[in-house]
């Protein structure tokens, strides 16, 4: 078996599972490797390996969540099951007693949260003056005012959790956010000020609104990319679908014209998915 092959399957799969919320069925993990003749031990080692990055199958129950990912893939190429182990209740017990794993993002999360509760909070009046140096154009002050905001971004990016995005990776944005809103207050000063004394209120809505808007942005980002990557590599399965079955019908290798008149798929979009495809190797690019 064609280890390339199986692995760039999997990076396929592992794609198409995160434009459906990390969830995919057995049967559509069988559907999408039906033409690798993959035995039903190997179709675990499929499952095992898609659940250690994150995806859940639905229909599978993995007998460990945990260990190298390496030997899960190594089954597949090899076609000989894992060597499983048999625990009695005891052990089964301690492993569930035992302390889970945190992935790098978790880590990192935490210390963020470590760091925010760190720092120093500033009462009402020392944030007024600070704010009062910065409106004034010391520049001094801004660092002071990041650290103000960073339990403010935590707090923001809680209530994006459920659009699929990392919530470190979004707490990254969110802290450009603040730089955003700094940036914004400092072009126009006077408008930030009631009576010469700060307007907080006005600030911190500004703050706010520039937090949720980087946020929004690369949410929005990583979403079009999703789409765009789910949609090329359902044509480009649909390519390889129509090409093998086009040969079988014609005796020979589909050419672009045949492949855009079958799948109704424009003939210069072909072009683009076979140069992007490894499956575009079984297709004639003669006309």
């Amino acid at each position: 078996m064609d280890q390339n092959k199986i692995l760039e399957c999997m990076e396929e799969i592992k794609a198409i599972a995160q434009s459906q919320q990390n969830r995919m069925t057995k049967e559509e993990v069988h559907r999408y490797l039906s033409d690798m003749e993959l035995k039903e031990e190997q179709f675990d080692a499929v499952y095992q390996y898609l659940v250690t990055n994150g995806i859940t199958i639905t229909g599978f129950h993995p007998s460990r969540t945990e260990g190298p990912v390496l030997s899960s893939t190594e089954t597949m190429y090899s076609g000989e099951p894992e060597v499983s182990t048999e625990t009695d209740g005891s052990q089964l017990q301690e492993n569930a007693d035992a302390p889970r794993r945190i992935s790098k993002a978790e880590r990192n999360l935490e210390l963020y949260r470590r760091e925010v509760s760190a720092l120093t909070a500033h009462s009402g009046a020392e944030l007024s003056a600070l704010w009062d140096c910065f409106l004034s154009g010391d520049t001094s002050a801004k660092d002071a005012l990041v650290h103000e905001q960073l339990d403010k971004v935590f707090r923001i990016a809680k209530t994006y959790e459920k659009r699929g995005i990392a919530l470190d990776e979004m707490i990254a944005e969110g802290n450009i956010g603040i730089l955003m809103g700094l940036e914004r207050i400092g072009k126009t000063p006077s408008d930030f000020r009631v009576d010469q004394a700060p307007d907080l209120k006005q600030i911190n809505a500004v703050i706010e609104e520039e937090i949720r808007l980087a946020i929004e942005s690369m949410i929005d980002s990583v979403t079009i990319a999703k789409d765009w990557e789910h949609t090329v590599l359902a044509k480009t399965n649909l390519l390889h679908e129509a090409a093998k079955y086009l040969a079988e019908e014609n005796g020979r290798a589909a050419t672009p014209w045949e492949l855009a008149e079958y799948t109704k798929i424009p003939l210069a979009e072909i072009h683009d998915i076979m140069g992007l495809s490894e499956d575009a190797k079984n297709i004639s690019k003669t006309k």
